[in-house]
């Protein structure tokens, strides 16, 4: 059984609530002191001083909340990088706001993309063979594509398995992250495939994806350090009454309306680094600690400081995160 099938991508745009915002202030003439809206403070700063030739300690990036990023404030745009330069050309502290269209041309984007996937199956819904082929857009100067692969050869057991990607040179900016880059549109794509497969093979959807569950992860051989997925798709069943489900598409109805059923998988990776922190404790019992990370709205600095007292021994009132 052979399945070929193509799904098309438009742009996407981040603008979130708080666009780009910087405030640039040159302390002396070889410090700057930068106030931005940024996930990565550290990839800032290393940014900041590579730009503008400087130490990179003596570049200050200072993040205290985030209205929104999505992964739009992940890299450094060129309002930060003016915003530096003009304030130290005025000799005065500079702030610049982008307004809200200039956030659809000045921040990043998900790319347009296309993504073919070819799917060589047994009457049984076993998979042989997968082809991935990814195209999309970029901008004259660099070569950014989502990595849209990752998920499709994570997710299921296949013997053969094989992924392309094109970029075509376009007059547009450079494309960024952008929630589960890659992962998010990949998911998609191989969810949507094995749908139609099932759906053509008179498989159920759920069967289909255990029939192709992998055990191990294909591209190494190594287990899992957890995955619960299986039970995932037991619970999620009952909870949704799937076993009263009606197979045939476009034929279950409520009244007059029609009613959809249907199920995809998702997941995303877990990444990891090196990270510093500089913990300072104080004679009269408490303690504070340092690092150079930026709470999205996730939690980061509520976190850090239950993570520090409970090293520390100490109650989470008498320790501040920074």
């Amino acid at each position: 059984m052979q399945l070929t099938a193509t799904y098309t991508h438009a742009t996407n745009h981040h603008n979130p609530m708080e666009p780009g915002a910087t405030v640039a202030h040159w302390e002396a003439a070889d410090r700057l002191t930068v106030y931005d809206t940024v996930q990565g403070i550290t990839w800032h700063q290393r940014a900041l001083s590579g730009y503008l030739g400087l130490p990179q300690d003596h570049v200050r990036v200072i993040t205290k909340y985030l209205g929104g990023g999505f992964g739009g404030k992940s890299a450094i745009w060129p309002h930060t990088v003016l915003a530096a330069l003009t304030a130290k050309a005025v000799g005065r502290p500079v702030k610049l706001v982008l307004t809200r269209p200039q956030m659809f041309t000045s921040m990043g984007h998900r790319e347009d993309q296309q993504q073919t996937l070819r799917l060589g199956a047994t009457r049984e819904g076993k998979l042989l063979a997968l082809l991935h082929e990814k195209t999309s857009t970029t901008s004259p100067w660099d070569n950014y594509a989502e990595s849209n692969h990752k998920i499709v050869e994570m997710l299921y057991q296949c013997p053969a398995f094989e992924a392309t990607t094109k970029l075509g040179r376009a007059n547009v900016m450079t494309s960024t992250w952008m929630r589960a880059p890659g992962e998010s549109p990949g998911s998609f794509a191989i969810e949507s495939a094995l749908d139609d497969l099932a759906a053509q093979l008179g498989i159920d959807p759920i069967e289909i994806r255990l029939r192709n569950y992998a055990d191990k992860d294909p591209s190494t051989g190594k287990p899992w350090s957890s995955k619960s997925l299986k039970e995932c798709y037991t619970r999620g069943a009952e909870l949704f009454g799937w076993s009263k489900r009606n197979p045939k598409n476009g034929d279950t109805r409520d009244g007059k309306t029609l009613v959809g059923w249907g199920m995809a998988t998702g997941s995303y990776p877990v990444h990891n680094g090196q990270g510093n922190a500089r913990v300072r404790l104080y004679a009269d019992g408490h303690a504070v600690v340092q690092a150079g990370a930026t709470d999205i709205g996730t939690g980061t600095y509520t976190i850090i400081t239950q993570v520090a007292a409970d090293c520390l021994g100490i109650a989470p009132i008498r320790c501040a995160s920074s």
